[in-house]
């Protein structure tokens, strides 16, 4: 039988957890730590073991030491790297007891200080032959967790000194730049490239975009706005970074610098109270509720900085305050500004199989694509298609997915497309197969027929943990729904040949209720009132 611990019960173990040495090589992570419990078991029994994501890992007593009333436990464990590799990106440590049967289990706290903005991190680990960091670190929550991730620019040695170096600097700088970003700081084609543009059209001059040199389409960015655009990872990108008043974004805020960048003071700043934070949304969120647990990073509370909220309809916006702790007055209910440019072709012809990514997936990914229940079901899609739609096929991995991918089975590979931009590949979908990515509202909005994929959905909704559901349902759907390969074949002949159904429109103005192109203009306006720009 397992329990969790319930604060208000007594019970034996009294979990003070101290790391006195966290040592990570190519080989183990290496912990040395102590612990307090009331009375002293037989250390002899395999009473304590550490579990990292139901992984159970045997827990060494060194010694225990007797503290009036209580005993005082030094321990060690160690964890294999090769484990860590087939985990996933972010894996909560617990310590378990077991007495009498019964498990009890609390999670390891990462030191004696709750810190809530500097947050603490292990020395960074790189496996260079498999381009992987792993580390150890601080949640807000003083809670450790192991991070087992691709390697990340900023985990070098010469750019957290670049970091140090330009934080430093800003402390002696006023705060006044508008530091605009969207995923990863490599594209440049969704909410915050249209607002980006307008506000440079006004004449604003303190506005900047940070962008990665290498995206293929930088030179497609007419002159008047690359005056304005930070390459990524200069010395320049991280001091505005510091320096930066207002950033407004189409992901969270250390997309504005590296994804889950593992840096102490990059981290005080994305947490910092003064700053102001606009979350533009990168699609519309109506999807995987925000009551999720794993959701619960996009909460008000989890996001220190973030003061507005782009959202489409006053029932997307009911989904964050209901669920996301947000107010009213967070709520900028105007639509999202890529809409605005968002084009379809009359002559569209092409069929786009494209479900989101999982993140519980991710590092099997990396290892081998072709093995992930991901990939097995895009292949079902793809296979379920009739011979003569074929041709029309683009299979489109979601782009976190896309970038780790190392092997595909050739009778689909030749379908799949790494290298256009998603805003021209919609232009020519004619349909849209997908099981609940935010795309299908953008490709809905220009035109497309959107059929749902939801043969995995509850193993999906299960993953992501208790209280996950979709906001979609069969009710309010926006497209036809599919839960087995058969019946998307009965269904792609109507949805390729026919326009939307009106009860689709209809459902779909619900969530999205304005298609006048206007909505970087009420965005500004409401900036502008506020005081944010």
């Amino acid at each position: 039988m397992y329990c969790e611990f319930d604060k208000k019960k007594e019970l034996p173990i009294k979990l003070l957890n101290i790391f006195l040495r966290k040592k990570i090589n190519s080989q183990l992570i290496s912990i040395l730590g102590i612990f307090f419990i009331k009375d002293l078991v037989d250390t002899k029994k395999e009473t304590f073991y550490i579990r990292v994501n139901n992984i159970k890992y045997t827990l060494t007593i060194i010694c225990s030491i007797k503290l009036w009333k209580i005993y005082m436990i030094l321990y060690k464990f160690n964890i294999p790297i090769k484990d860590l590799l087939k985990l996933n990106i972010n894996n909560k440590l617990e310590l378990v007891y077991e007495v009498d049967k019964l498990l009890y289990s609390r999670v390891i706290p990462y030191s004696f200080i709750k810190r809530k903005n500097n947050l603490q991190y292990s020395k960074i680990k790189i496996i260079k032959g498999l381009n992987t960091s792993i580390y150890l670190r601080q949640s807000k929550g003083n809670r450790t967790y192991i991070t087992v991730r691709k390697q990340n620019k900023t985990d070098e040695l010469y750019e957290q000194l670049k970091i140090y170096i330009a934080y430093i600097i800003s402390l002696f700088m006023h705060d006044n730049k508008i530091i605009l970003f969207e995923k990863k700081s490599e594209r440049y084609e969704e909410s915050a490239s249209v607002l980006f543009e307008k506000l440079i059209d006004e004449g604003y001059k303190n506005v900047f975009y940070i962008l990665d040199k290498n995206n293929k389409n930088l030179h497609k960015i007419n002159r008047k706005y690359k005056r304005n655009i930070i390459d990524k990872y200069t010395f320049k990108h991280y001091l505005y970074f510091f320096t930066a008043k207002t950033m407004i974004g189409t992901e969270m805020l250390s997309h504005s610098i590296d994804l889950r960048i593992a840096n102490k003071y990059a981290m005080k700043k994305i947490n910092s109270k003064r700053l102001n934070f606009v979350f533009l949304q990168h699609g519309v969120m109506y999807m995987i509720s925000l009551a999720s647990k794993t959701r619960k990073f996009f909460h008000k509370d989890k996001n220190t900085g973030l003061k507005r909220v782009v959202v489409s309809s006053k029932l997307e916006a009911d989904h964050f305050t209901n669920y996301a702790k947000y107010e009213n007055k967070d709520m900028y209910i105007c639509g999202l500004p890529k809409f605005d440019k968002n084009k379809w072709t009359k002559d569209a012809d092409k069929i786009i199989i494209m479900p989101t990514w999982r993140p519980w997936e991710y590092n099997q990914s990396r290892l081998s694509f072709t093995e992930t229940p991901y990939f097995k079901m895009i292949k079902r899609i793809f296979e379920s298609i009739p011979e003569v739609y074929k041709d029309k096929i683009i299979i489109l991995p979601h782009p976190l997915i896309a970038e780790i991918i190392t092997d595909v089975d050739d009778d689909i590979k030749n379908y799949m497309n790494f290298k256009d931009k998603y805003d021209d590949l919609l232009k020519e979908a004619k349909v849209l197969i997908t099981d609940y990515s935010s795309i299908a509202y953008d490709a809905f909005y220009r035109g497309s027929n959107i059929i749902f994929y939801w043969e995995e959905k509850d193993y999906c909704m299960e993953q992501y943990g208790a209280g996950t559901n979709l906001m979609l349902n069969e009710d309010n759907c926006f497209g036809d729904i599919c839960y087995t390969p058969e019946q998307v074949s009965d269904v792609i002949e109507k949805n390729y040949l026919q326009h939307q159904e009106k009860k689709y429109v209809d459902r779909y103005r619900k969530i999205v209720e304005f298609n006048d192109n206007k909505n970087t203009e009420r965005l500004i306006n409401y900036l502008k009132r506020d005081k944010l720009i």
